[in-house]
Formats: structure tokens, sequence, C-alpha cells
């Protein structure tokens, strides 16, 4: 597993834009927990029960995370 993290700091740091710099407030609350990936596949962990995570941060990351490769987790299909 990997926590990708630290690397979504460094992107949103130079705030040369106003959704960077919205999503770099967010993570200076300390609401992030991780972001897992797991073979190809990403997940979100926030710190505690409390933190909450906005539409637009969820849609930044998501984002984000798809131009690198991966996939949300729960945007993966599922076979009932």
């Amino acid at each position: 597993m990997v926590n990708l993290t630290s690397d979504l700091w460094e992107y949103v740091e130079g705030k040369e834009t106003k959704t960077k710099e919205k999503v770099y407030n967010w993570l200076n609350k300390n609401n992030l927990g991780e972001i897992v990936v797991d073979n190809q596949v990403f997940w979100i962990e926030l710190v505690c029960s409390q933190s909450t995570l906005p539409d637009y941060i969820l849609s930044f990351i998501k984002t984000w995370c798809k131009a690198r490769g991966y996939t949300y987790l729960y945007d993966m299909p599922t076979n009932y």
C-alpha cells in the first residue's frame, strides 16, 4: 500500500489556483489522515469521525488521483 498524502500536499502548496488554495486551507485544518492506494485503487481516510470531506475536496482528490491512473474505491462497479 502507498500513501499519496504528501504528494497531494506538494501539488497544492503552490496555490496557483483558487481551488488549490481551498484544498490547501482544508488540509491545514488536519482533516485528512491519508490517501491510501492498493493495486491502483485508492480510498480516503480522515483523521477522526468529526472530520468532514466537502464535495469539492472529494472531487479535487478524485480528479487528481484519476490523472495518476488510480480508481476511487467507491466508483468501482460491483457485480451482484
